[in-house]
């Protein structure tokens, strides 16, 4: 990621990803045959911090608000993280020569997050506790004012990522919000 950081898509060679990782063209390619396929790969380890601990909904014995926590740290950590950071910058300055590579890094990476946060959201309708009408307008509402614009100010240099107190304030923000919005009021007795 750093070699695509430093030199663009077309200026990363796999000679320099070689000469940095260690090991042969021949692995290398084994494992990634193409450029695009390297970059998933990398897309892949992002998507994975986000996505970690996600495969089961229904196994969850959690409660909701902190599962919900649970869900927003990761996608702080993923979002946040020096390699997004690079992705995203690597997508923006490649788009025009390169649309392909964003569509790969979607699909690897906020698709799968989505498809995540519907399995939840499904999972916790179906036990009564919340009720969403749309679940991809619920993701991008609790996903989305978790991160907002913060994201791109990282990726663009303009800020740090968050401390770790700002970033316990946003979690717990979205995760008030979202609860405010969809969460089954609790019976009255």
């Amino acid at each position: 990621m750093q070699l695509f950081a430093e030199h663009g898509y077309v200026g990363t060679t796999t000679d320099m990803v070689v000469a940095q990782t260690g090991g042969s063209k021949a692995t290398l390619y084994k494992h990634f045959p193409t450029k695009e396929d390297l970059v998933t790969g990398l897309m892949d380890r992002v998507a994975d911090t986000v996505s970690r601990d996600r495969d089961d909904p229904a196994a969850s014995t959690v409660p909701l608000a902190e599962e919900l926590a649970h869900i927003a740290r990761s996608a702080c950590e993923g979002v946040w993280s020096p390699e997004a950071a690079a992705v995203l910058r690597l997508c923006l300055g490649e788009y025009g020569r390169f649309p392909e590579l964003a569509r790969t890094v979607w699909t690897v990476g906020p698709t799968r997050t989505y498809a995540n946060f519907h399995a939840f959201v499904g999972e916790r309708q179906r036990r009564g506790e919340i009720i969403v009408d749309d679940p991809q307008i619920a993701a991008e509402q609790f996903l989305g004012g978790l991160v907002g614009h913060l994201q791109l100010k990282i990726a663009f240099g303009m800020t740090d990522p968050p401390s770790p107190e700002e970033v316990d304030a946003r979690i717990d923000s979205a995760v008030r919000t979202f609860l405010a919005r969809y969460a089954v009021p609790p019976r009255s007795t």
